[in-house]
């Protein structure tokens, strides 16, 4: 970040409210990795305040790296643990009156309008277009496509991926959108905790839903293990919370396959290092924080061949087609083979520092802080 980053004092300066993360730290998901990561840096610069509202199970202190947290109740309804507190959100914004709210997924837009309506200047992080997943009935794909409609009223949308922005464009949503994928910095180095798989494996991370593909990957796993001599085992990292498609996949699970369910975020590190490979078979994906951590764990890595993920510029031996157990088991036996040529160069990629600043920019852009007073510092400089 430049030298030039706003300090104004703690009276003077504007506050961003936070929708859209289940809370922070060490929750499992792409939003709530993101925010956890962004944030505190939002914060460090100098410019602002930043108010993060989450599900109160998951948040655990009153403050996280200078971000301030507040606790929204959960529900089930629509098969959605967050809509409830959506709209708990929107009376503590009467009540905070932020400057800018920063909404961290599409289905967090739903009450963009409210956020108008009060004044507040609103961004948008289109993490993936929810309503393609299968597990949404049509009130809430409903939902989901008045979201996205109203981000043409928004004052800026942050897409992840250009495949992301490309499907804005065509629904005619452009001059507002710009395109900041996620980070790959290094994992830090630490070691193995309770739960940490023995022997060889392959891994594959998020949560167990329709949308990460894990009944076909499990198939073309068992088709590629058949044929192999000792294969390694196939772990699965993340929530089972979506008990009727874990049901689902019970006949598929083998001695060799396990469902091993969530890890904490700080734990992560050495299950990516000692693994042999990393795969996404997601059929729907945003910018994949769990790609990206593989990356900067210097994994071996295979992606599905969507969209989303062709947008890390892989070459494409590195891809399958995740509708095809036999293209999946064929990419196994492929990468397995010759592992070195699998690894990806994490430098192409951003810092969390470089997503930051570009973050700091749109915010800037859409409501520019006040010059009388400001003292400069270069709280995040050296490291972008």
């Amino acid at each position: 970040m430049s030298a030039t980053s706003e300090t104004i004092s703690s009276a003077e300066t504007p506050l961003i409210f936070v929708v859209g993360a289940r809370g922070v730290p060490d929750v499992e998901g792409g939003a709530e990795k993101n925010a956890e990561m962004l944030f505190p840096l939002v914060v460090e610069s100098g410019s602002y305040r930043v108010t993060l509202v989450g599900l109160s199970d998951n948040i655990k202190s009153e403050t996280f790296k200078g971000v301030q947290l507040m606790k929204a109740p959960r529900s089930n309804f629509m098969k959605t643990d967050k809509l409830l507190c959506y709209f708990a959100s929107i009376f503590m914004a009467m009540r905070l009156r932020p400057r800018i709210v920063h909404f961290q997924g599409l289905g967090s837009a739903i009450f963009l309008w409210a956020y108008k309506l009060m004044g507040a200047k609103t961004v948008v992080r289109y993490g993936s277009a929810d309503y393609l997943v299968e597990k949404w009935g049509p009130l809430g794909k409903l939902g989901f496509l008045f979201a996205e409609f109203q981000l043409r009223f928004a004052d800026a949308v942050i897409a992840v991926t250009p495949a992301l922005a490309e499907r804005l464009a065509r629904r005619g949503i452009k001059g507002n959108v710009h395109v900041i994928a996620n980070a790959a910095d290094p994992l830090p180095a630490i070691g193995p905790g309770p739960g940490h798989p023995t022997g060889d494996y392959i891994l594959t991370v998020g949560r167990v839903t329709a949308q990460k593909n894990i009944a076909n990957l499990l198939r073309g796993y068992e088709l590629f293990a058949k044929d192999a001599v000792k294969p390694p085992k196939l772990i699965i990292a993340g929530g089972l919370d979506e008990t009727e498609y874990v049901d689902e996949l019970r006949p598929l699970l083998t001695e060799r396959t396990v469902l091993a369910g969530k890890f904490t975020r700080s734990a992560m590190a050495p299950l990516y290092r000692d693994s042999k490979l990393y795969v996404n078979a997601s059929l729907h994906e945003g910018s994949s924080n769990a790609v990206l951590e593989a990356i900067g764990a210097e994994c071996s890595i295979l992606l599905s061949d969507i969209p989303e993920n062709r947008d890390f510029g892989l070459p494409a031996k590195s891809y399958f087609d995740p509708s095809s157990p036999e293209a999946i088991a064929d990419a196994l036996k492929r990468a397995l083979s010759d592992r070195s040529a699998y690894v990806v160069d994490s430098a192409r990629y951003l810092t969390w520092a470089k997503v930051a600043e570009r973050t700091l920019d749109i915010y800037r852009g859409i409501a520019p802080l006040k010059q009388a007073g400001v003292e400069r510092r270069s709280a995040l400089a050296s490291a972008s």
